[in-house]
């Protein structure tokens, strides 16, 4: 038999040489790969070594008119300290021409017109003259005279008016055209002494009514912010008034919360004291108006005198 020995050695000499090519190419390759892990890891010690070694370069916010910026502290010299002063020494107006005086009363007057309760009060006059109507005969037959007391519930007012004549057909913001008295009343005038009216002032008109039908009465106005003064109706006060021989008297009890105001001793607010006169029966006309202070004009405060209560 022939055996094909040859032809055996020559396939195990190809097998062996293919797993010898194949065993030096997966050694090359792991070769590269370890050459190339060795790379990469180089690369990034390297880097971390840099980030290390070399200065941070700050970041450059860009401003904005919303952006608040961060000062550092700074230590400043002091400031002198300044002597502050009261609301009352800062705006305080000094006592002018015209000043009346309310006592503090222990026990309120009974209002009734009988002012007996009021014997030895100082007492303050309406003589001057600061209006008269064109309709005026010259007729000069009107005076008041006025005394003031408080306490912590209400301002109270007596009134003895002369009139040789008593005209009143009037009520509620007409009373004034008829005989009547009025204040008026700035009641914060250190805050906002000046001579415009605003929201702190007050003009109370006190009616003795007729003495037949009609009865005394009393009506607000208040002033706006505006300058103006107007109807402020729904009030408290009350008002009781007797005719005399020479006259009438009236006499009345102004709560202090109608005048939005808290009393206190050495309290001091704008006032003007008037008194109205009609002579003509069958007319509501104000013919004439006296007041307490000379220099009184209607819409100006720092023009009237003043209440201290004591």
């Amino acid at each position: 038999m022939n055996y094909q020995q040859h032809d055996f050695d020559e396939g195990h000499e190809e097998q062996t040489t293919g797993i010898n090519r194949t065993l030096w190419l997966g050694i090359g390759a792991l070769l590269l790969f370890l050459i190339g892990l060795c790379l990469v890891g180089g690369f990034l010690l390297a880097q971390q070594f840099l980030r290390r070694t070399t200065p941070l370069t700050p970041l450059i916010i860009p401003t904005s008119p919303l952006a608040t910026a961060v000062v550092p502290p700074t230590v400043l010299p002091l400031a002198p300290t300044a002597t502050l002063r009261s609301p009352e020494e800062a705006t305080a107006v000094p006592i002018g021409p015209g000043n009346v005086e309310a006592e503090p009363l222990s026990v309120p007057p009974a209002i009734n017109g009988d002012l007996t309760d009021w014997a030895g009060s100082a007492a303050a006059e309406s003589t001057f003259r600061v209006y008269s109507h064109s309709s005026w005969d010259g007729t000069d037959d009107v005076t008041a005279v006025w005394q003031l007391g408080w306490d912590a519930n209400n301002l109270y007012i007596a009134v003895q008016v002369t009139d040789d004549a008593h005209v009143q057909t009037q009520t509620g913001n007409q009373i004034f055209r008829g005989d009547s008295v009025d204040m008026q009343l700035d009641t914060d005038r250190n805050g906002d002494y000046g001579s415009g009216l605003n929201r702190d002032d007050f003009q109370i008109v006190f009616s003795p009514g007729d003495f037949a039908g009609l009865p005394p009465s009393a009506f607000r106005f208040q002033g706006t912010a505006g300058g103006q003064i107007l109807d402020a109706p729904g009030h408290s006060i009350v008002v009781s008034a007797q005719p005399t021989a020479l006259g009438y008297n009236l006499e009345m009890a102004v709560p202090w919360r109608d005048l939005n105001l808290t009393p206190s001793p050495g309290l001091v607010i704008g006032l003007a004291l008037n008194v109205s006169d009609n002579d003509t029966v069958g007319t509501a006309v104000q013919e004439v108006m006296k007041s307490h202070v000379s220099t009184r004009q209607f819409d100006n405060p720092a023009s009237w005198g003043t209440l201290t209560l004591k």
